[in-house]
């Protein structure tokens, strides 16, 4: 038999019903918590101690009250019928849904009519009252009644029980009952009573005489999951019924609906039986599926039942709210690169949840080791693939850079950075080089050294990577067969951008080497300057005689490599001649004069000579 509690009890009363108090339950009625908000990571799982309070008397209770109405029952009769309006009000307090029969049975073998429903299931008080009030007592000859009848009729359609409700019969009497009654049997009552899920009460009236004097009402209340009451007084049969029906057991189970496929609820154990009015205690497990999404809201109703019985307050809401996941996000920045050149980053998510959204680039300058103030902001959009590259950016000076990349998160993923100094780049500055002079010489004649003047003043060669000029003192004067006045070199370097600058100026020089004629040259200057961009040149003299040939009368901005041949001597003003190395660098050398006269002289004299180089450029 399945126990509903269980779901009926079937109580028949041989004497009186009368009203009593009713128990309190530990806590109102309900399921604690109903209400249960969790925030489980997909996989995960978490118990709940779970707690419902059942009511004082089992829910949607159908009550039959069926009561020998022999002679002898008179008393009985009399105490339940004074007392009906305080039992089913107290009954109808607890459960306002109750409903009330009242059936009777006497002696088949002394009343042809041995079995009667004098009122069918109803909510109504007044019809139940008036159905108790037409009970009487009469009839009767030996001791068997005929209550094994009179419960199989009850469980056998004669009383029409609601569908999922808790179906109690108050067996009340003072005699045991025939066996067979009027064609039924012990056993054949308590299977139809099974089958109908109904709960027997028993109240015996004349122990040990009367309704369990063969054991009978013992073998019933045992098969039903009921109680029988021995011993009562007539004037306490209300009592004992109200008290009796205030202590049913009451089966509870739960059945979990509406929910998400992504979360599971189980309780340990399955079910528990207990006293109505008592707690019944679970554990409960809720579980969220690995394949529920990050970012998402899923719920779950689980119904807890009373004896098969949904009633308001008996169930638990599960909200389950999916935290984001947190993606994983690795970079890689470009390599070192030249001061001025362009540095990148790119980003790629793992293990988030189909990540969409933007990657927020910051690059920050060198000594920012804290990445604090960025110097370049760069917004892409995250591709299918969860990558996304910030593009070129042109630094400037040489240093550390340090590039961040910030994950904007979306409805599913959680934002994410990448740490600071995690995606450095190095920078790395210009090799800035140069050189000037102010005058140099090599002349012969017949083989015979006449001249041999070292670059002078000279800064030497000059290598760095930082700011810096480097200016030799000027030189006053030169005597002999070549004389100069303040001859001056200097070579600027620039750190960022990148720059090279050299200069070299001679006041006055007179070149006057035997075999060739006299040469004059006032005022000249040269400078060269290179940046990553190019080199540039430029030379200005203001006077240039050679002989009696004067080839430039008044200050003057020579273009580049102008030749001047006067006899054996060939002029080139404002040379100048560019690196062919991979850096950029040019030399500009103010006057370059040349004599080649065969057997007679050889010369070489550089003015104001300037050379500016720059490598390690973008």
């Amino acid at each position: 038999m399945t126990r509903r509690l269980q779901a009926a009890v079937c109580v028949v009363v041989a004497g009186a019903m009368l009203a009593a108090g009713v128990g309190t339950a530990s806590a109102a009625p309900g399921v604690t918590p109903a209400d249960v908000t969790l925030d489980l990571a997909p996989g995960g799982s978490t118990t709940i101690a779970k707690t419902v309070s059942t009511p004082a008397i089992p829910p949607k209770p159908d009550i039959t009250v069926l009561i020998d109405t022999t002679g002898s029952m008179g008393e009985v009769i009399s105490n339940v019928q004074t007392n009906a309006n305080t039992i089913l009000s107290n009954v109808a307090s607890a459960q306002p849904d109750a409903q009330f029969a009242v059936a009777e049975y006497r002696d088949v073998s002394w009343d042809a009519t041995s079995f009667r429903v004098a009122q069918n299931l109803t909510a109504n008080q007044t019809d139940v009252t008036d159905g108790l009030n037409s009970l009487v007592a009469m009839g009767g000859g030996d001791t068997p009644e005929d209550g094994i009848n009179g419960l199989f009729q009850v469980a056998s359609g004669a009383v029409n029980f609601r569908p999922n409700s808790s179906r109690i019969v108050l067996l009340i009497g003072d005699a045991p009952s025939h066996d067979p009654s009027n064609g039924h049997t012990l056993a054949d009552a308590i299977s139809a009573l099974q089958a109908a899920d109904i709960t027997v009460l028993a109240f015996d009236l004349n122990d040990p005489y009367g309704l369990d004097s063969t054991g009978q009402a013992t073998a019933i209340t045992n098969a039903t999951g009921g109680r029988l009451f021995s011993g009562i007084n007539p004037s306490e049969v209300s009592d004992t019924i109200l008290a009796a029906l205030h202590n049913l057991p009451v089966t509870v189970t739960h059945q979990p609906r509406d929910c998400d496929p992504n979360l599971s609820v189980s309780l340990t154990p399955g079910s528990r039986t207990v006293t109505s009015g008592d707690d019944a205690t679970f554990t409960e497990t809720v579980s969220v599926g690995a394949g529920a999404i990050p970012g998402s809201t899923i719920t779950c109703k689980v119904d807890f039942l009373l004896n098969g019985v949904l009633s308001p307050g008996f169930t638990e809401t599960i909200t389950e709210h999916v935290p984001k996941a947190t993606p994983s996000i690795t970079t890689t920045p470009s390599g070192p690169v030249p001061a001025g050149g362009n540095v990148s980053d790119t980003a790629t998510l793992s293990d988030g949840y189909h990540p969409t959204g933007t990657v927020t680039f910051q690059l920050f300058g060198p000594g920012d080791t804290s990445c604090a103030t960025p110097i370049a902001t760069r917004t892409e959009t995250l591709s299918g693939s969860g990558t996304a590259a910030s593009g070129n950016v042109t630094i400037g000076a040489a240093g550390t850079y340090r590039w961040t990349a910030i994950y904007s998160g979306d409805a599913h993923n959680n934002s994410v950075t990448s740490p600071c100094s995690a995606e450095q780049v190095t920078v790395t500055p210009q090799r800035l080089t140069g050189r000037a002079y102010g005058l140099t010489a090599d002349a012969t004649l017949a083989g015979i050294q006449l001249v041999n003047i070292a670059p002078t003043p000279d800064s030497g060669p000059i290598s760095t990577t930082s700011t810096n000029t480097t200016s030799v003192p000027c030189t006053a004067s030169l005597s002999g067969l070549i004389s100069a006045h303040a001859l001056c070199a200097k070579v600027a370097t620039t750190e960022f951008p990148g720059k090279s600058v050299a200069t070299a100026s001679i006041d006055d020089t007179t070149i006057g080497i035997t075999g060739i004629p006299v040469i004059t040259v006032k005022t000249v200057n040269s400078s060269s300057t290179t940046t990553c961009a190019g080199s540039t040149g430029t030379t200005t003299i203001a006077f240039l005689k050679v002989g009696n040939t004067v080839v430039i009368a008044e200050p003057t901005n020579i273009q580049p490599n102008t030749t001047v041949n006067v006899g054996v001597v060939k002029l080139v003003l404002n040379e100048q001649i560019p690196f062919t190395t991979p850096d950029k660098g040019l030399t500009v050398n103010a006057v370059h004069i040349t004599v080649d006269a065969l057997g007679l002289a050889k010369t070489n004299v550089v003015l104001a000579s300037s050379e500016s180089d720059i490598g390690n450029c973008p």
